[in-house]
């Protein structure tokens, strides 16, 4: 230390006597950093080092930045100074671009930008990706989507670290731009199939739309018993014209009806015979689709007259009809219970308490037998047959449906 200072010193002798000889110049910088000896004495730098605390900035450029020219790192965010002035980041800053990450850890854990909040531009700060939502901040979109993460958290309430929020089938992207469902919920429609399976599954569905309501059902029919199809049709237009919102602005529902297999004729068809060609018959089981067997009696007839149609939620049976319409009619009945009306749920269903004009509907036993149609009318002292049907509508169990795109 001692042999140091007298080095100085005779440094320091040296530049006054030379200063006299060189017209007043008294600038004395040995090791050429800029900054004089007595600066550097001054300042605890060493006046023979021009970078004291070895960060890559020679001290008299440590004073331009306003950083400690005996401190490597002033800031403290692990980047060195000279580093941080190469890239552009602050050296009297721990955290530049204010997102929550020092610098040094974006640049060495997280390969983020120290320069932006931001670093993909994807409308998330790199922190919130990190630590809130779990997605990539250098990637703008972390599922591969189609749509960033940013817009995933801020417009659509989906998942930015899943691609398909809703699980139904569908990316999140194609569901937002390309068919225009709610990425958030599986069954845009609500018409119990999936968006996934109405869009990719046509070979089960033929003509689904996500975007509107669909009903399938299969139809088999005993050897020799008529079904007009006509009458069938006559069905169909009804739940067209159905006042039944759907998603895309368009009222009424798809009502799909898949005319399947002959089997063999009996004289008679109960409920347990019902169930029998059920299973052998039923090719769409699992699958979404109610199940219709047109017979050529159904068992049970009662004292009040003859029972011509038996259904529970997903299976029905009707007896042919020899009039006009009567068969059709007959079919539009059992499909409201199959689709959930129920005298449970009001009480001029399957009764004659109501009269037609009161409660306008195929469902009431006062109905004309040829006619066809669900009540529409919310008055009070009535049962608006479609209304439930809107929110309370059963589809049957899609356990074997698989959706593959």
């Amino acid at each position: 230390m001692r042999s140091s200072r007298l080095l100085v010193g005779l440094v320091l002798t040296v530049g006054v006597l030379t200063a006299g000889v060189l017209a007043g110049t008294t600038v004395i910088d040995p090791d050429d950093d800029g900054e004089p000896v007595v600066v550097e004495l001054r300042d605890g730098t060493a006046p023979f080092d021009a970078d004291t605390d070895d960060d890559g900035l020679a001290d008299g450029a440590e004073t331009r930045h306003g950083t400690d020219p005996t401190v490597a790192d002033t800031d403290g965010d692990g980047l060195d100074d000279g580093v941080e002035v190469d890239r552009g980041t602050d050296p009297l800053e721990a955290d530049t671009d204010g997102d929550g990450l020092d610098d040094a850890t974006e640049v060495h854990e997280h390969g983020t930008d120290p320069l932006t909040a931001d670093s993909d531009d994807d409308g998330i700060a790199d922190r919130a990706e990190l630590e809130t939502y779990e997605t990539d901040p250098t990637d703008p979109d972390t599922d591969g989507d189609g749509l960033t993460d940013g817009a995933e958290v801020h417009e659509h309430g989906t998942d930015p670290s899943a691609a398909d929020t809703d699980d139904d089938g569908l990316d999140d992207g194609p569901e937002v731009h390309e068919y225009r469902t709610d990425p958030t919920v599986a069954d845009t429609d609500g018409d119990g199939l999936s968006d996934g399976a109405e869009v990719y599954r046509q070979d089960l569905f033929p003509d689904a739309d996500p975007l509107s309501t669909d009903v399938y059902v299969e139809v088999d029919r005993m050897e020799g018993v008529a079904f007009e199809r006509a009458e069938l049709e006559r069905v169909v237009a009804e739940f067209d014209d159905a006042p039944l919102a759907n998603p895309d602005g368009s009222s009424g529902a798809n009502l799909h009806i898949v005319v399947n297999e002959t089997i063999p004729r009996e004289s008679s068809t109960d409920i347990v015979d019902l169930t029998q060609y059920r299973s052998q018959y039923f090719d769409r089981a699992g699958q979404g689709y109610h199940y219709l067997v047109i017979v050529e009696d159904v068992a049970g007839d009662t004292d009040r007259g003859n029972v011509i149609g038996k259904a529970g939620l997903g299976t029905m049976m009707v007896e042919s009809q020899p009039d006009r319409d009567h068969t059709g009619t007959t079919v539009m009945h059992e499909l409201g219970h199959s689709l959930g009306l129920s005298p449970a749920d009001f009480d001029g269903i399957d009764s004659t308490r109501y009269s037609f004009r009161q409660y306008t509907s195929v469902m009431n036993y006062n109905a004309p037998r040829d006619y066809y149609g669900f009540s529409s009318t919310g008055s009070t002292d009535s049962f608006d047959d479609w209304d439930y049907l809107e929110n309370h509508m059963f589809t049957p169990a899609t356990s074997f449906v698989t959706v593959d795109d």
